[in-house]
């Protein structure tokens, strides 16, 4: 469907995901998945080049699509001091780098916030709000805000990558790509309803994007030059039809007071791919 997007007088967005939309959360807790050093951040111009915790060198896709929607502020990381109140006016920034879907996704870099916690966060600050608004307040701020999730890539890394014996994994303990999808999906899922319990009525979910293109699965895969690997690329393409299906049941079942948008991140990112010089 067609989406026409008009920015808001009042924006209130809140962040949940991986490294992609992290806004420095892992800045706060230890971690071997940290971006509090340069070359990070050096285009980011609200810390004058400083790095701020995003894993990029200036903003994120949610910083983009926040200002695009007529924000006036990025949503602060949760885990940075004094952001509580922040929460009624920008929103708050929920994600972590390294985390997945999954609760074990990332376990390799000791510190992360997967998913499910990142939910328990925002209850947190449901709860502060409630004290601040009552419920009433409370609702109506939580049916307008914006409720994104950007997730799901480490959980697909996590699972195409040699296991690590050391830590009690085997690669005969995999399951099939399918049943892995679904995990996925049903993890989701689950992460969803309770944000709708919550009260969120609008979100964005962002599927993953061709990670079979990227340096580190090539290298695995020992593709050649200017090649991608199919098999991976095979596995997201399966995980977003089946995330964008049940996107499509919740619209249908929830709506249309609820709405939930499916991101289509892998084809623009192909699009790139294969037309890189028409994008400079």
């Amino acid at each position: 469907m067609n989406i026409i997007v008009t920015p808001c007088v009042s924006f209130t967005s809140f962040v949940f995901g991986d490294s992609l939309v992290d806004a420095g959360n892992n800045d706060y807790f230890f971690t071997l998945s940290k971006a509090n050093s340069p070359p990070y951040g050096i285009d980011f111009k609200p810390s004058g080049g400083r790095p701020t915790g995003r894993f990029t060198n200036g903003r994120t896709i949610s910083d983009i699509v926040g200002q695009s929607l007529g924000a006036k502020s990025f949503p602060p990381p949760y885990l940075a001091p004094n952001t509580e109140d922040e929460a009624l006016r920008s929103g708050i920034n929920y994600a972590s780098g390294a985390s997945g879907i999954l609760d074990e996704t990332g376990l390799l870099f000791i510190g992360r916030v997967p998913l499910r916690e990142q939910v328990n966060y925002f209850e947190q600050t449901r709860a502060h709000i409630l004290n601040l608004m009552g419920e009433t307040g409370t609702n109506d701020l939580l049916k307008k805000a914006i409720f994104s999730l950007t997730i799901g890539s480490n959980d697909i890394l996590n699972y195409v990558q040699p296991s690590i014996p050391f830590f009690g994994h085997d690669d005969h303990d995999k399951v099939t790509p399918t049943m892995f999808q679904d995990f996925m999906v049903s993890n989701l899922t689950v992460h969803l309803k309770r944000l709708y319990e919550l009260g969120a009525r609008k979100f964005i979910v962002v599927g993953v994007g061709p990670l079979g293109c990227i340096p580190f699965i090539r290298a695995l895969s020992f593709m050649p030059s200017g090649k991608c690997s199919e098999e991976v690329n095979e596995i997201i393409q399966g995980y977003n039809k089946k995330l964008n299906g049940v996107l499509d049941h919740f619209n249908k079942e929830l709506g249309p007071e609820t709405i939930f948008v499916y991101a289509n991140s892998y084809d623009i990112f192909i699009k790139i791919i294969e037309n890189h010089r028409q994008y400079g």
